[in-house]
């Protein structure tokens, strides 16, 4: 399992679902509880102190798996899609800067909430959202970098809610480097089947949102965990699980707790393999 955690940048004071208001003290935190990666979490790409947080990654031998927009739209409540048309020009000018933070570090763009809400007013259709990605998208193909897509439930957006939807969607803008970054929190919501979800869409994705119902730790809630983990190998993942959880009792201790269960859950995992084994034979 190769493990990431969400990370605010300094800039910004928004409360979000990662290890907050601690930047400098996070990372080497993460590495000392088994991390290997970081999930940037930004507000404004152009406020990045990328020396610093290059020293960071370096000093604490961690890379950065993909760079999130989650304070955009907590704090400055922008989006790609909005009636406003000053918010949605500023929206717009920090996808682009963002794409370019990303192409620095070679990660994924994550376009989850961001993406804004639809509607009939002019910006606001999923046609416009469709010119704007397959803009950003051939930009990002420049730069030799993927566009994550997350398909979110209901009680968070009004587009583009299940997987299938967001297959479909990418298939119709025939942009070819946009993936699916599945957050199992969602999928739980909006699929039949967490894990029948992730074998449907294996050729799609890209990233996953590592959180159980309620948005506990992973083995803390309803989420059959270990056919998670089962039906990600099934499909041939090898990128990144990001914990997208709540920070309880505090981000340090959270994070050190998903190490904990997933390495629990995943040795269940490997005895039930084992005993498979054992009968075959």
């Amino acid at each position: 399992m190769k493990l990431s955690y969400p990370v605010t940048v300094p800039d910004t004071s928004a409360k979000v679902m990662a290890w907050c208001d601690e930047y400098s003290e996070a990372f080497p935190a993460l590495k000392k509880s088994g991390y290997e990666a970081v999930e940037l979490l930004v507000r404004d790409p152009k406020t990045v102190n990328r020396n610093l947080l290059d020293e960071l990654l370096e000093l604490n031998q961690l890379s950065l798996s993909a760079i999130g927009t989650s304070p955009m739209q907590k704090e400055d409540q922008l989006f790609l899609m909005d009636t406003d048309e000053e918010r949605r020009e500023e929206a717009l000018r920090r996808f682009d800067d963002l794409i370019d933070l990303a192409a620095y570090y070679r990660v994924p763009v994550l376009i989850g909430k961001f993406r804004g809400m639809v509607g009939d007013q002019p910006g606001c259709t999923l046609g416009d959202l469709q010119n704007i990605m397959r803009k950003a998208c051939k930009k990002a193909e420049k730069a030799g970098i993927d566009i994550y897509l997350e398909p979110q439930s209901r009680s968070s957006i009004n587009n583009l809610n299940t997987a299938e939807e967001c297959i479909a969607w990418i298939n119709e803008s025939g942009c070819k480097n946009i993936k699916l970054l599945m957050d199992l929190y969602h999928l739980e919501k909006t699929e039949k089947s967490v894990t029948e979800s992730l074998l449907r869409s294996k050729d799609y994705i890209g990233m996953i949102h590592m959180s159980d119902s309620e948005r506990r730790i992973p083995g803390y809630g309803n989420i059959p965990m270990q056919e998670v983990l089962t039906a990600l190998e099934i499909a041939g993942y090898e990128g990144y699980l990001s914990m997208e959880i709540k920070q309880y009792p505090s981000s340090a201790e959270a994070a050190g707790l998903c190490v904990l269960s997933l390495k629990y859950i995943e040795s269940l995992k490997d005895e039930r393999n084992e005993t498979v084994h054992l009968i075959n034979k």
